[in-house]
Formats: structure tokens, sequence, C-alpha cells
């Protein structure tokens, strides 16, 4: 028997799409950002812990690896920081000025 004749020399692992990434779901980053916006200190941990947790829980219940879930939340954590941050200098800003 040849090498070429085995199947496991011919199996290619399935690929796995994910059709909406975390960091796409602008209304859940825009919500998450406006939330902990309101919140401070263990409020805020808390709350960054649910969230975090129930994206985790989504992520593994389709399938997902432990390598691409710790990618996800990080680029959802990226996501909620600098939408924070615009929405901190958006509300801040005055289009007329402060003279």
């Amino acid at each position: 028997m040849r090498d070429a004749d085995m199947p496991l020399f011919n199996w290619n692992p399935p690929v796995k799409v994910l059709l909406f990434p975390l960091i796409n779901r602008v209304g859940k980053v825009r919500k998450t950002a406006s939330m902990l916006s309101r919140k401070h200190g263990e409020e805020a941990s808390l709350y960054w812990k649910q969230v975090t947790s129930a994206n985790r829980k989504h992520l593994v219940r389709i399938g997902m690896d432990e390598e691409s879930i710790c990618e996800q939340l990080r680029m959802f954590h990226d996501a909620v920081q600098s939408e924070m941050v615009k929405q901190h200098y958006s509300s801040t800003n005055n289009p007329k000025g402060a003279a």
C-alpha cells in the first residue's frame, strides 16, 4: 500500500468560518462601552466579567477552539476600549468652542 492510498494523508480538517466576529458586532461594542463608561470600580469589573463570560460561552457553543476564543475576546476588548475613548471625546467635544 502506498502512502497516497491511505485516507489519513488525504484528510483535511473542516474549515470553520465565524460569520459575525465579536469585533464586527458594532451594536454590542457600543452598548458595552456605554455601560462600562457609566460604571466604576467593582461594578465595572463585574459587568465586564459578565460580558466576557457570555461571549466566551457563545464561542464555545459554536465550537471555536480556545486559542481563537482568546483572540476574539482580545479583539472585542480592544474594540470596546476604542469605543469608550470615542464616546468620551464626542461627549466632551464642544463644536462651538469653549471661548
